[in-house]
């Protein structure tokens, strides 16, 4: 993502929501020996996660759970037992886990 604006102080910064989040990336705030780490640090998690994204749905694709959720949940479709999956049937399963592993590597990555 060449392009990306994130921001660690200013702005939204200072709501509580937003500053909480940033706190638990810990990167709230300018750094304190080199200016704009911080920020960068915040532009590679949004990255990282929008990378996981795209990967979890290109596998979604690649292996036909997309086409079978939509089909599943369409919307056009009046909601009845029969339409509708029962508990514990659809959930994120592997893409999913493909995209909290990537997200938790930056965050290891980010500890050390």
């Amino acid at each position: 993502m060449p392009s990306i604006e994130v921001g660690t102080i200013g702005g939204g910064t200072i709501l509580e929501p937003q500053g909480a989040m940033l706190d638990l990336l810990g990167v709230r705030g300018a750094h304190p020996t080199n200016p704009g780490d911080n920020a960068r640090m915040l532009a590679r998690i949004v990255a990282s996660a929008v990378l996981a994204g795209e990967l979890s749905l290109c596998s979604a694709l690649t292996a036909g759970h997309l086409v079978k959720s939509h089909m599943a949940h369409n919307r056009s479709q009046p909601v009845t037992r029969v339409n509708t999956p029962a508990p514990g049937t659809s959930g994120p399963g592997p893409n999913g886990a493909v995209a909290a592993a990537a997200i938790a590597g930056l965050a290891m990555t980010r500890m050390k």
